[in-house]
This record gives C-alpha cells, sequence and structure tokens, in this order.
C-alpha cells in the first residue's frame, strides 16, 4: 500500500501534489459535514451547551450588550469548531472506513486538513448567528468593525479547529471516550477565560486561546482592547501560533498513532 501511494505521489512535482492533496481535503471536508453535523456528541457540544452555558451566565445579570454578544460569540464558535474533530476518528475507526480511507493515495495529513476544514466551517457558520442578533435586537451595526470581526473569526476557528485534532489523538473507537477528554479540557478554557465581563491582564486569563478571540471581538464591536495599544496585533498572533502548532502536533501525535489505532 505505501509503495503503491508513493508512486502516485512520485509522479507529480511538489506543487501538484500539494494543490491534489488540498482538493482532496476539501473532499473530505464536504463527507465530515454530511456525516456528522448531526450525530449526537457534535449537536450537544456544538449546539445544546453554547445555549445552556449563555443562560448560566447571563440570566439574572446586569451584562453590557456587547459583552453578551461578544462572550456569547467566542463561546458558540469554541464549541462548534471543536465539535466534530474529536468524533471523527473514533467513530470512524470503529465502522471501518478510516481503513479504507487510509488505503486511498491520500497522507494521514490530508485526512487531518479535512477535518480542520468540516470543523472550520461549522464554526465560522454557528458564530455569525450571535453577531446578527447583537445587530439586530441590540443595534451593534452601528458600531461594529466588520474586518475585525471577520478575520478575528477566521483565524481563531482555524486556531480552534486545529486544537480539537489533538483530542482525537487516543487510538479509541469510541467517541463517548474523547468527549470525556474533551469536556476535561474544553470546559476550563471557557471559565477561565473572562466571558461576558472586560478583558484583564489576570495570567490566569492570558492561558486560554478564548481570552484573545474575545477581546478581538470586543474591539470589533467598539471597545478597546484589554492588551493595550497593540492589542490586536497580539491576539492575531496568539491564535495564529496557536493554530499551527497544534496543527502540526496533530500531523505528528495521529503520525505516530495510526497503527495502535488499528490494532486497538
Amino acid at each position: 500500500m505505501r509503495k503503491i501511494k508513493e508512486k502516485v505521489f512520485n509522479g507529480k512535482s511538489k506543487i501538484e501534489n500539494f494543490f491534489d492533496q488540498l482538493r482532496r481535503s476539501f473532499a473530505i471536508a464536504k463527507k465530515d459535514l454530511k456525516i456528522y453535523y448531526n450525530k449526537g456528541p457534535v449537536v450537544i457540544q456544538g449546539i445544546a451547551f453554547p445555549i445552556m452555558l449563555f443562560l448560566a451566565f447571563v440570566v439574572g445579570r446586569n451584562i453590557t450588550p456587547i459583552y453578551i454578544i461578544s462572550g456569547l460569540t467566542c463561546m458558540v464558535l469554541f464549541l462548534t469548531s471543536t465539535s466534530i474533530g474529536p468524533v471523527v476518528f473514533p467513530w470512524e475507526t470503529r465502522q471501518k472506513t478510516l481503513e479504507r480511507l487510509i488505503t486511498c493515495p491520500i497522507s494521514i495529513k490530508t485526512i487531518l486538513l479535512g477535518n480542520v476544514w468540516s470543523s472550520f466551517l461549522f464554526g465560522c457558520i454557528f458564530s455569525v448567528v450571535p453577531l446578527i442578533l447583537g445587530m439586530l435586537v441590540y443595534g451593534l451595526w452601528k458600531s461594529i468593525n466588520i474586518l475585525i470581526v471577520f478575520l478575528a473569526i477566521i483565524i481563531a476557528s482555524f486556531a480552534f479547529s486545529s486544537f480539537s485534532l489533538i483530542l482525537s489523538v487516543p487510538p479509541t473507537d469510541t467517541p463517548a471516550n474523547t468527549m470525556i477528554l474533551t469536556i476535561l479540557i474544553k470546559f476550563p478554557l471557557i471559565f477561565v477565560s473572562p466571558l461576558f465581563t472586560p478583558i484583564t491582564l489576570d495570567p490566569i486569563v492570558l492561558i486560554s486561546p478564548l481570552s484573545y478571540f474575545l477581546d478581538l471581538i470586543n474591539a470589533g464591536l467598539g471597545k478597546t482592547s484589554g492588551f493595550g495599544e497593540y492589542g490586536l496585533l497580539i491576539d492575531f498572533g496568539v491564535l495564529l501560533i496557536f493554530g499551527f502548532f497544534f496543527l502540526f502536533l496533530s500531523f505528528f501525535l495521529h503520525g505516530k498513532m495510526l497503527q495502535k489505532r488499528f490494532k486497538g
């Protein structure tokens, strides 16, 4: 199988191989969106949890409309863009479809990149909903900076989607196992972030990547950055570093775990 793949890849230049694999990653993303967007774990973590957490945070509290919308947008994007990634590998391992996929002329990196695109699109689509709500209900269209908000959603969705690949590294064929790991990692990141409140420079806040996305949305809705004069550059830079670090780390870890996944 490996020799066949090498023969297919070696017949083209590196640039042709790159764009060919990129095109195939889009096909994988299309497949993932069709299959997994309505699965139980995805619906619960991507749609139900944001609603419940939003109600728990907001009901009975006097919160500025900008912080309501920025906090809700941040929470929705994080939970939706990290809901598909942890499910795909264990689910396909159980259904034996991952073995067939691996035998195709695509690399493990292409499969992972396809998972990133599907999570990326899922997160971007749902994160627009609270922004539209804010513009219609609270009139935030008067102060919104579309460019900052658009770039923030694009970069943060990529970063969080790459992060979700790490959650599916354990070689299990049971989605519930990855869901437990997901909850143990994702929810502490949410609770240490200053959702629905101004950004502070508390060291624990700086640990969570959500804080940087939240700061960008606050700035895009008319507030000043909580990180000072160069806050926007810091926010974009940290999210980009975060995204690429976890993307390449996932390439390495999944490559190491692939044989164990089939043996399990």
